[in-house]
């Protein structure tokens, strides 16, 4: 349904006829005929745009202007019946001059690069056989992404070591001529070494 035919203003001349204004291009709808000056309603047997503006005018149904074989009822019937399977290829009978005609494969252009081995997964499989965890608690059933919306674990609480067994990180220094890590000035003594 395009929403955009809502906005449009519909000008009644009659009961079945009704000039449709929109922005761009104007629309003489005739609901009986189920014609448009747009030519698209007589073409798709569905109603374009204007006519959906002038349906809803006139406060009917849509699926009253579609075509019948656009129609749900029309499909159920179409398979209602009994189909029969078609048998072996050896019980059919071809005529000679379909049966002479040599049916090549079309045009193929291999595209540039090392073919692909392995297809992309989707996102419900996983990957080598193997469960997804969540990085932040390393539990399956969730992500990162949406930890906060799951409900509550165990998050792992990392080691606490003392600070003076790591060594300081040393300040970044601009490169001057004439200055090198141990001669530099910023750099911190940790264990009377430079």
């Amino acid at each position: 349904m395009n929403y955009d035919s809502e906005k449009y203003t519909v000008c009644p001349i009659d009961l079945v006829n009704f000039n449709v204004n929109d922005e761009n291009k104007d629309g003489l709808v005739n609901l009986s005929e189920k014609t448009c000056s747009c030519m698209k309603f007589q073409v798709d047997k569905l109603p374009c745009r204007h006519a959906l503006a002038a349906i809803r005018f006139v406060k009917k149904p849509f699926a009253d202007f579609c075509e019948d074989y656009y129609k749900t009822t029309s499909w159920v019937e179409a398979y209602s019946g009994n189909i029969f399977p078609v048998g072996h290829p050896s019980e059919w009978t071809i005529p000679e001059d379909v049966r002479s005609r040599v049916v090549y494969l079309p045009p193929f252009r291999m595209q540039a690069g090392r073919p692909k081995k392995k297809r992309f997964k989707s996102a419900g499989e996983y990957r080598n056989g193997k469960t997804r965890n969540c990085a932040i608690c390393g539990k399956s059933g969730h992500n990162q992404q949406n930890y906060r919306n799951t409900q509550p674990c165990q998050i792992p609480v990392p080691s606490v070591t003392s600070a003076t067994s790591k060594r300081p990180r040393r300040p970044y220094r601009y490169r001057e001529e004439g200055r090198n890590s141990q001669k530099c000035p910023l750099t911190p003594e940790v264990g009377g070494t430079t």
